[in-house]
């Protein structure tokens, strides 16, 4: 040990001594002192405040009003001239005057955006594209790209039903477009994909943002809800990079809602008249107050590795990348925890000057445990919720109070924790809802998966201007679980004598194979480019799922766990086996032709036919075409706007109108247009004693069924000014869905059974969205804001006249949520409370049809989820080696709806806040909530009352760091070495034996560290699910806050 502390004293004295050499060196060095001036190569008029630095230190200056700087440098070394808006410059001092002309930056003009199919520069696109780049993703604590999305460009909205390790929020671009899934597409490197939570963020290179018809209706059928289109890093010309990367959080719980205490629900138990006061002084100590959040959580940690390597030249390049993630989440114990192990293979080659071939894969195997929630008759985080604070969270063995001891005594299994206390069974509640750490352990869970996709595509260009593209792309997927049942006794209600045992398997092939041709030509101020092509879409899933359930003996042969699995099943016990496969195709034809004028005047059209096959669409109606056309002005390229350009670098009118369609509805009714018959009673058609078996119509089929269609008008400005250092972009959109794909109608002559989907509902959605963003330096200081904005005004416009409403969640024996004519999509049905009774204390509910009984005709709109707003906030500044960075979201006009509570569950604990701070007493009869108890509690929590303000902002990340000066590191053979703040040692420097690092970069981060709320639960971003559960909280996993430290090291 002491030899150990020896060595590390001797390096950091010798690093602390070789600082000061290359200080005294630098001091040393001959120096001269530069004067001039810094001009705008085109205006020569001086440039104010540009930054003069020596290359690879932090000596500089900045230019004055009149554009001129005094600087001391060493003779011979390099002057870096760089001012926001200018191409930057390096220039060797070799004399005492130096005066410098900049560019203006023309990189911006040249960037270009991943379209359907193609590329375009960013300065011609017509239609509304976000952009998000690899650098708005990087050093985050994020495990999924949905994730990394929120915040980050207008239009995209997040919704979490759960943030367990491994759970993928989903992403809503411009609003709620359906009474079903309203998902975007996702294609990754042209290939299609259902699910994109298994990339790792660190492998992607942008993430383009389709929001408006004309962008997105060249994928026609599958791009009703918008398109996500993401591309995967590539190798680059140069140098060879290895980078590795690592990221290790600690989590903890992000916001404990406040529940009763023990004093506090002893009083309110007592006054409800739920249990006598004897009761409680004979089954409470008088001590016990357990906050039960403290018991199930606890710290989680995360680790994450990201290796890779490319390299690339003129004929070609590769990127290589190997992921691990281990995420264990904020429940103590094991069970919850995601692994995934991930892998890249990025890579093409220029075979001939006309031909180039190339591939692109990404592997992912995953295994995950998770805990049950958003779900009213029993989960683990509304038994958080709803145990009492009077009993302890264990006993031991030898202090079993009555209850427990009259269980074991009864051969019931009781559960124990790691010191061999058992887990208390409560004398207060019993419901569904029992001790969560014995929710936790009466199941043993296994699943896993893997994913595997990518293409292989070949360029052709037989001649200038032309290319032909064939890619093949495939997805393959598996899942396997198993779920094994242990016995348990959680109370009188909720317990389990026996084991048995499930286990379900699954595997999906996908593969597509399109072809395209793309062609450009300029000629003078004209430039005129075309693409057509085709594609075939096949997708086969098949499933099989079995079980053995205990019939009065354990399910299988032996509990060892060794046994724990489908092939041990016991003879006696009770069987089940099934599954199904399906098989979908689509064939498709698309073209899109475009004209640009100068640069000034941009018009493009696109049109795609899609075919669905016949499980989705009956004969007549498979095909459906989808057309779009877009324009744009670049109003900056006039002659009279020439006075505007010092100020207003560029400015661009868009406008664009399209079409696309969506059979989301379908994908769990395939063949559901069909007439279904099926066998029904027996007849005496014979003599005899037989019968005859009869056949009636199950269903009633709709030949008429066809599309969902999206319809959507788009206008946007795109603006520059002050030397880019402004950027600005604003769109209005009004999208209206129709032919909306609906279930449950009634038919019109009564016959039982079901009846086949209809096209019978509109929805529509408008809105605003704003990005802006400034970036700018003064000196060593620089400096960027980028916000972001959108407005969402959601309404169904129409529904078949068969349907009143269509039912949406359900709530213990209400239903809460409503897809309904004049209203948002899935909003609040309940009952409006319109205060509290002063003389008995029951709630007073609004009679809305004024007949004097409250019942379900009384039930009206009480709120819903869509938030009127969402918006996002990144600051980032730098000095010095010093940077700060600072990013938040947030929404503002949503709802929640919390569900915590059931009405039936009179014992359960409540939110202090809500329920007891101010409820009705004999002594205190002005208050806000109802007396302990009351009679009508099952009408107050599906009312307006239990609905709350969602609204929140969140500030996702903070993170400080400090870069060493260059020209230190090179000293140590490194050539950039940049720290952020170090942690009470949590950072060891040992010497370098020639270890050729370009970069090494340390760093901490507060991650989802604050939210600000009103909401009194544990998440305003709670939801049930992410279509008719929007705003929902059922009880779900919670967020987390976390503190993470990493590094990145590129060779």
């Amino acid at each position: 040990m002491e030899k150990t502390n020896d060595k590390q004293w001797t390096r950091a004295i010798a690093f602390i001594v070789l600082v000061m050499w290359m200080g005294l060196s630098s001091a040393l060095a001959q120096s001269i002192t530069v004067k001039g001036q810094v001009l705008d190569a085109k205006s020569k008029e001086p440039l104010i405040g540009v930054s003069v630095l020596e290359k690879g230190t932090t000596n500089g200056t900045i230019t004055d009003f009149d554009g001129n700087y005094v600087l001391n440098v060493a003779k011979g070394r390099i002057l870096v001239f760089s001012y926001v808006g200018y191409t930057t410059q390096e220039i060797a001092v070799n004399q005492p005057s130096l005066t410098v002309s900049l560019k203006e930056d023309t990189q911006t003009l040249n960037e270009v955006v991943v379209v359907g199919y193609g590329v375009q520069k960013k300065s011609s696109v017509t239609g509304s594209i976000s952009q998000v780049k690899a650098e708005d993703m990087e050093n985050r604590s994020v495990t999924t790209v949905q994730s990394a999305l929120q915040g980050k460009t207008s239009g995209v909205q997040v919704i979490s039903s759960s943030a367990a390790p491994g759970e993928a929020p989903t992403i809503r671009v411009r609003g709620f477009s359906s009474n079903v899934a309203s998902d975007p597409l996702y294609v990754v490197d042209g290939v299609r994909l259902s699910d994109i939570s298994g990339i790792d963020p660190n492998d992607i290179a942008s993430i383009e943002v389709l929001k408006d018809a004309a962008s997105a209706a060249i994928y026609g059928a599958e791009a009703g809800n918008g398109v996500i289109l993401i591309s995967t890093k590539k190798g680059k010309t140069g140098q060879g990079k290895v980078v590795y990367d690592f990221q290790y959080s600690i989590q903890s719980l992000g916001k404990m809602p406040k529940l009763m205490n023990a004093e506090e629900y002893a009083t309110y138990m007592v006054e409800g008249g739920v249990f006598e006061q004897s009761k409680i002084n004979n089954d409470w100590d008088g001590v016990t107050d357990t906050n039960w959040a403290d018991v199930v959580f606890g710290k989680g940690q995360m680790q994450k590795h990201n290796v890779s390597f490319s390299n690339g030249n003129e004929k070609g390049n590769y990127y290589l990348s190997l992921s691990y993630l281990d995420n264990n989440g904020i429940v103590r114990g094991d069970a919850d925890f995601y692994k995934r192990l991930t892998g890249s293979v990025n890579a093409d080659y220029q075979i001939k000057d006309w031909l180039k071939v190339g591939t692109t894969n990404q592997i992912e195997k995953y295994n995950y445990r998770k805990l049950s929630g958003n779900n009213a008759y029993g989960s683990f985080f509304q038994a958080v919720m709803e145990l009492d604070p009077l009993t302890p969270s264990t006993y031991s063995p030898d202090n079993l109070p009555a209850n427990m001891q009259a269980a074991l005594d009864n051969g019931k299994t009781l559960l124990t924790d790691e010191n061999g206390n058992y887990y208390a069974v409560s004398n207060f509640v019993e419901s569904e809802n029992y001790h969560p750490m014995i929710m936790r352990d009466n199941t043993v869970p296994k699943n896993s998966g893997f994913n595997v996709n990518g293409s292989v595509y070949g360029e052709l260009k037989p001649f200038d201007g032309f290319v032909f593209t064939s890619r093949f792309g495939y997805r393959l997927s598996g899942t396997r679980s198993s779920t094994v049942n242990l016995p348990f006794y959680g109370n009188s209600v909720q317990n389990n004598d026996y084991m048995s045992i499930s286990g379900t398997s699954s595997t999906s092939i996908y593969w597509q194979w399109e072809n395209f041709a793309n062609y450009i030509k300029t000629f003078d101020k004209h430039t005129i480019n075309a693409m057509l092509g085709m594609s075939y879409q096949e997708s086969t899933y098949d499933y099989i799922t079995s079980g053995f359930s205990a019939n009065g003996a354990d399910a299988i042969t032996n509990r060892d766990p060794s046994f724990w699995y489908l092939n041990y099943g016991d003879p006696s016990a009770s069987k089940s086996i099934q599954g199904e496969k399906t098989r979908t195709a689509k064939y498709s034809y698309f073209g899109r032709v475009g004209y640009d004028f100068a640069g000034k005047y941009m018009l493009q059209a696109s049109l795609r036919a899609d075919a669905a096959d016949l499980s989705y669409l009956p004969l007549e109606k498979r095909w459906g075409y989808f057309p779009a056309v877009s324009a744009g002005w670049t109003i900056s390229e006039e002659n009279f706007f020439i006075p505007l350009r010092d100020v207003v670098s560029s400015l661009k009118l868009r406008a664009s109108w399209g079409q696309n369609g969506s059979l989301a509805a379908l994908a769990s009714n395939l063949y559901g247009y069909g007439t279904t018959m099926v066998t029904a009673g027996y007849y005496p058609f014979v003599p005899g004693n037989n019968y005859t078996t009869g056949i009636r119509p199950n269903s009633l089929g709709n030949d008429e069924l066809k599309w969902e269609t999206s319809e959507q008008i788009n206008v946007g400005l795109d603006a520059r000014l002050f030397n880019d250092r402004l950027t600005l972009s604003m769109d209005w959109f009004n999208k209206k869905t129709k032919d909306l794909l609906i279930t449950g109608t009634t038919p019109s002559l009564i016959i039982g059974g079901t009846t086949s989907p209809i096209n019978a509902g509109n929805v529509s959605n408008k809105g605003f969205e704003f990005e802006i963003g400034w970036r700018d330096n003064i000196g060593d200081f620089n400096y960027s804001i980028k916000g972001n904005l959108a407005t969402l005004k959601n309404k169904v416009t129409y529904l078949d006249p068969s349907l009143t409403r269509a039912n949406g969640t359900t709530f213990h024996t209400n239903t809460i949520t409503y897809f309904e004519e004049g209203y948002p999509v899935y909003y609040f049905r309940g009952y409006r409370c319109e205060g509290i009774n002063p003389e008995d204390g029951e709630p007073i509910f609004a009679d809305l049809d004024n007949n004097g009984i409250i019942n379900e005709d009384d039930k009206t709109y009480i709120g819903d989820a869509i938030p009127d707003f969402t918006y996002g906030l990144t600051l980032t500044a730098a000095w010095k080696g010093l940077d700060l960075t600072i990013f938040g979201s947030g929404s503002y006009g949503n709802d929640v709806f919390s569900c915590i509570n059931r009405p039936d569950h009179a014992s359960a604990n409540k939110l202090s806040e809500v329920f007891y701070k101010d409820r009705w007493t004999p002594e205190h009869t002005n208050a806000t909530a109802p007396r302990a108890n009351a009679l009508s509690l099952d009408k107050y929590t599906v009312s307006d009352a239990m609905v709350f303000d969602g609204s929140y902002f969140k500030i996702k990340q903070i993170q400080l760091g400090y870069s060493l000066p260059k020209q230190w590191i090179n000293k140590v053979f490194i050539n950039n070495l940049r720290l952020y703040v170090s942690l009470e040692d949590f950072f060891t420097f040992t010497s370098y034996n020639k270890v050729f690092i370009n970069n090494l970069r340390l760093y901490v981060s507060l991650e989802d560290f604050f939210t600000f709320t009103s909401y009194p639960g544990f998440d305003p971003e709670a939801s049930a699910n992410a279509t008719s559960g929007m705003g929902i909280d059922m009880g779900t996993y919670p967020s987390a806050k976390k503190v993470m430290l990493g590094f990145n090291v590129e060779f």
